[in-house]
């Protein structure tokens, strides 16, 4: 997916002729602590609710307040969404800018929107089991990991892995297809595989926000 595919439709952006009172009201409005800088088509960039409440007069309009507004923060239309993740989780981003090749501004991406994307990518809403592997790096196939998994009668709805910190090895994380992971778990120890945990039953969670902003967090990514 593309960072076009991600722009979100609700978010207001900002002129530098609109008040500091009105910015504070439409960050209310849509619970946001950021907001979008334009002129004439072009990205400003962010200004932000505690530069504005650092300013002693809110019927300033926004170009009389400074503001450093992460100008050099968004993302080309044709980006790659990775690239929005690794920028919004650097910077912690709630909202980031998208231009086209032009550099004019499209929109935002919201960390809202971009947590409901990683939520399908890592099918945590699909029922299933979780079961975390902890592996050399030099032994790590993962056509082995598919066949070892289908050969249990499971398949694998998404996985991710991260090293483990000083050592050669990493953590394989594997959500699949079914809760019962009793057959899955044998199968694996069968090949000698090292078994970190398992989770078998996963419970829905509808927040969205807050559970992946901290799994954005977790994976430093």
């Amino acid at each position: 997916m593309i960072a076009r595919e991600l722009i979100s439709d609700t978010v207001p952006s900002l002129t530098t002729t609109d008040q500091a009172a009105m910015a504070l009201n439409w960050m209310s409005e849509f619970k946001l602590n950021q907001l979008p800088v334009v002129e004439d088509g072009k990205y400003k960039g962010l200004i932000t609710e505690d530069v504005i409440l650092e300013s002693t007069d809110l019927t300033q309009s926004i170009g009389d307040i400074q503001f450093s507004g992460w100008d050099g923060a968004y993302v080309y239309q044709g980006n790659h969404v990775y690239d929005a993740i690794e920028i919004m989780a650097s910077l912690k981003m709630e909202i980031l800018p998208v231009l086209d090749e032009e550099n004019t501004y499209m929109g935002v991406i919201t960390l809202r929107d971009l947590s409901a994307y990683l939520g399908k990518l890592f099918a945590i809403q699909e029922p299933g089991g979780i079961l975390v592997l902890e592996i050399p790096v030099h032994s790590y196939v993962l056509s082995e990991i598919g066949r070892i998994t289908e050969s249990a009668d499971a398949k694998v709805l998404s996985l991710y892995l991260y090293p483990v910190p000083d050592t050669n090895d990493i953590f394989l994380t594997l959500k699949l297809n079914i809760e019962d992971l009793t057959r899955v778990v044998a199968t694996f120890e069968r090949f000698d595989y090292k078994i970190i945990r398992t989770y078998h039953k996963v419970e829905r969670n509808d927040d969205y926000h807050r559970n992946m902003e901290a799994l954005i967090r977790y994976l430093d990514i």
